[in-house]
C-alpha cells in the first residue's frame, strides 16, 4: 500500500499535483486556523473543484462547517441559512450506509440526474448557487461515533469528477479530516490553558512544570515574576533556591514532592527571599501517568507541578458580593471581610463610625449564617474566598 501511494505521489508530482505540499498546508492550518480557507482553496484547485468544505455529520455540529473563501457565501447559506438540515445526501447516506469511514463518494451514489431535478435541496440550494457534481471523502471522528466529510463541489458548468481526481481526494482526504480534528482539539486545549491561566491569575499564583528528574520544563509568566529573588528557574535544569541558607531544605522538598517518592511528604514549603523579606509559598503537586492536564505537560507522568503563591498579595476583587450569596447583608459582608483579613472589631467600628457592640452583633450573625464558631474559622473562610 505504501509503495502504491509513493508511486502515485511521484506521478502526480510530475503532473503538477503536489500532494505533500497540500497535506503540509492542512497540518499547518491545524496550528493556525486562519490558514484553513487558503488551504481549502488549494485543495479545490488540485481536483478541479470550485471550492472545498468540511462538514461534520454530528447533528449538533453540522451547521458549523469550514469552507474555502471562494464558496464562503455558499457555506454561510448552508450553515446559518439552515440548508444543512435538508441535505438529501446526508439523509440518504445514513439510510443506505453509504457514508462509511474511508469511503470516497460522488453524487451519483446518492441520486440519479432525474432525482436531482426533482429534489427540493438540489432545486432550491444547489441550483441557486450554481453548484455541480460533488466528490467527498468520509472520515471518522475518533472522539465519537459521528462521521465527517471533506467535500469538493464543482461548478455547474463542469462535468462529473474523473478517476484521477477521485483518487486525489482519496489520498488527501484522510489528512484533511485528521488536520480538521486537530484544529478542534487545539482549540479546546487553548481554552483549557487559558482557563488555567485565568484561574492562576485570580489566585495570584504562578506555575512551574518539572519533569520526572525535577528539571524545569515550563514556567508561566506569573511564576517567573514571583520567583524573582527566590528561585533560579532555567529550562532543563533543576530549580535552585537563591538564598544559600535555603538550598538544602528546598532540595529535600523537591525530592519529597516528586511522585516516585514513597513515604511522608511535605506538600507546602515557605521559601525565604535572598536578602530577606516575606516568604514565598510553594506547593508541590505530583503528576502521575493518568492525571488529566493540558497538552504542555503530556508525557510528564512522574514529574510535578510547582505552584508559587504570594501569601501577602492583596485581593484582586471585592468578596462582599460572594458573601452576600450566603445570606449576609451588605453591612455584615463588609464586617466579615475586614475581620476575616485580620482587623479587630474596634478597628472595624472606627472605620465605619459605628459602635463596637454593633460590630460584634453583626459578627454573631455572620457566624450563624456561615455555620462557623470563631474568628479563626472566619479567617480561613475569607482567605479561601480571596483566592477564588
Amino acid at each position: 500500500m505504501l509503495q502504491i501511494e509513493a508511486h502515485l505521489t511521484q506521478c502526480w508530482s510530475m503532473s503538477g499535483f503536489e500532494p505533500l505540499a497540500l497535506i503540509d498546508a492542512c497540518y499547518a492550518a491545524a496550528l493556525d486556523p486562519a490558514a484553513w480557507p487558503d488551504a481549502l482553496d488549494g485543495l479545490a484547485d488540485a481536483v478541479g473543484a470550485r471550492g472545498a468544505v468540511i462538514v461534520s455529520h454530528d447533528p449538533k455540529r453540522t451547521a458549523q462547517t469550514l469552507a474555502s473563501e471562494r464558496i464562503g457565501d455558499v457555506n454561510l447559506d448552508y450553515g446559518v441559512g439552515g440548508w444543512w438540515q435538508h441535505d438529501t445526501r446526508i439523509r440518504l447516506g445514513r439510510q443506505r450506509g453509504i457514508m462509511r469511514p474511508g469511503t470516497v463518494t460522488v453524487d451519483e451514489m446518492y441520486l440519479t440526474a432525474d432525482e436531482k431535478r426533482t429534489d427540493p435541496f438540489f432545486q432550491h440550494f444547489i441550483d441557486r448557487h450554481r453548484l455541480g457534481n460533488l466528490c467527498a471523502y468520509v472520515g471518522a471522528d475518533p472522539m465519537d461515533s459521528h462521521t465527517l466529510s471533506f467535500s469538493t463541489p464543482r461548478d455547474v458548468r463542469k462535468g462529473p469528477f474523473e478517476g484521477a481526481e477521485v483518487e486525489r481526494i482519496g489520498l488527501i482526504g484522510p489528512h484533511v479530516v485528521r488536520a480538521f480534528r486537530l484544529t478542534a482539539l487545539m482549540g479546546e486545549m487553548r481554552l483549557e490553558a487559558e482557563g488555567l491561566a485565568n484561574a492562576l491569575e485570580r489566585m495570584r499564583a504562578g506555575i512551574v512544570i518539572l519533569d520526572p528528574r525535577g528539571r524545569v520544563r515550563l514556567v508561566s509568566p506569573a511564576a517567573e515574576a514571583l520567583a524573582a529573588g527566590y528561585l533560579s528557574l532555567r529550562t532543563g535544569a533543576e530549580p535552585e533556591a537563591l538564598e544559600p541558607a535555603e538550598a538544602a531544605r528546598f532540595h529535600r522538598f523537591l525530592a519529597d514532592a516528586l511522585p516516585m517518592r514513597i513515604g511522608p511528604r511535605q506538600d507546602v514549603f515557605l521559601l525565604r527571599r535572598r536578602g530577606g523579606g516575606r516568604p514565598l509559598a510553594l506547593e508541590g503537586l505530583p503528576l502521575r501517568g493518568g492525571d488529566p492536564f493540558p497538552a504542555a505537560v503530556s508525557g510528564l507522568g512522574g514529574g510535578m507541578v510547582l505552584l508559587l503563591r504570594d501569601l501577602m498579595a492583596p485581593a484582586t476583587r471585592p468578596i462582599e458580593p460572594l458573601l452576600e450569596q450566603f445570606g449576609l447583608t451588605r453591612a455584615e459582608a463588609r464586617v466579615a471581610a475586614l475581620v476575616g483579613r485580620g482587623a479587630a472589631p474596634r478597628e472595624v467600628a472606627d472605620q465605619f463610625a459605628i459602635g463596637e457592640s454593633t460590630v460584634r452583633s453583626q459578627l454573631k450573625a455572620v457566624y450563624g449564617k456561615l455555620a462557623i464558631r470563631r474568628q479563626s474559622e472566619l479567617a480561613v473562610f475569607i482567605t479561601r474566598l480571596d483566592s477564588l
